[in-house]
């Protein structure tokens, strides 16, 4: 379900880094990342594409998502850029009726990137900052305590990346009384394995570090590798108010024999899958 969907059913979501680093060619079998965009996202458990990419002189103007099955798509993500180059907007489209549901405005401010959200049925808006370093976040929120009606509160996220991927990210979450007693607390940790094939996406987002930040991170609705690299393994253990639990999630991969690119992916823990795609890509223009 689209993280749009989502937010109708509940309020938030867990943020994952913005990983964004170019890649050249590493020997003469290895095709440059920078030859090709993404076309489609194939979910392969329904045979149906999912996400269907728009570019305009290599610069993406649109995803469209959620498909109906009849050829015809319910949403796409509407990217508006500044003279600067850099996306300043994202509209989410409701094709049905043209209507713009959401929108995500966002600043730069060096280190700093502050997103600006809101609906057509809560104009009520959302604000969420992200420290960054070299176009990588490394922490959202603030692990500062607030003051909230009589309680503290902290809840922050933060991310750990080596050689261009993420490698563990932290989300902390926690209140208690003024004088230290209530407690209540949860931690959820994920740590990511990859390989050494070269990430299909990269050039596709290089130019606007923002726009894999946005898709991947923070609504959630493409599932691409988040790195340099491809996944092999992820695994997950949450803490809450000291019960632990934990699942590791392994990745089946396939490669295109010309590419070098990421093909198709089944994530699953034995039990079931947590997403099995297929990577379709063109040559850029």
């Amino acid at each position: 379900m689209k993280k749009r969907m989502m937010l109708k059913m509940a309020a938030g979501a867990a943020m994952l880094a913005l990983i964004m680093t170019s890649c050249g060619k590493k020997d003469d079998n290895t095709p440059s990342v920078q030859q090709y965009l993404p076309l489609t996202v194939v979910d392969n458990e329904i045979g149906q594409v999912v996400d269907s990419f728009v570019f305009k002189n290599n610069i993406i103007q649109s995803v469209y998502t959620d498909n109906a099955g009849n050829g015809n798509w319910r949403y796409y993500y509407n990217f508006v850029y500044g003279t600067d180059g850099r996306c300043k907007k994202v509209e989410y489209v409701n094709t049905q009726n043209n209507k713009v549901e959401y929108t995500d405005s966002v600043a730069y401010n060096n280190d700093k990137i502050t997103m600006t959200s809101w609906s057509i049925d809560n104009p009520s808006k959302s604000t969420y900052e992200y420290a960054m370093k070299n176009n990588l976040a490394v922490l959202m929120g603030s692990k500062d305590s607030i003051i909230r009606e009589g309680r503290k509160y902290v809840n922050y996220t933060e991310y750990t990346l080596t050689g261009g991927n993420l490698t563990t990210m932290n989300i902390v979450s926690g209140t208690s009384n003024l004088d230290g007693s209530g407690k209540s607390s949860y931690t959820y940790t994920y740590n990511y394995f990859y390989d050494n094939k070269p990430n299909g996406f990269q050039y596709a987002f290089e130019k606007n570090p923002f726009l894999y930040f946005y898709m991947v991170t923070y609504d959630e609705f493409l599932e691409v590798p988040r790195g340099a690299g491809n996944f092999t393994k992820r695994t997950f253990t949450a803490n809450s108010n000291g019960n632990t639990s934990s699942n590791t999630f392994e990745a089946i991969n396939t490669y295109n024999a010309e590419t070098g690119f990421l093909q198709t992916q089944k994530l699953t823990d034995g039990d079931g899958a947590a997403w099995d795609f297929k990577y379709n890509f063109r040559k850029a223009d």
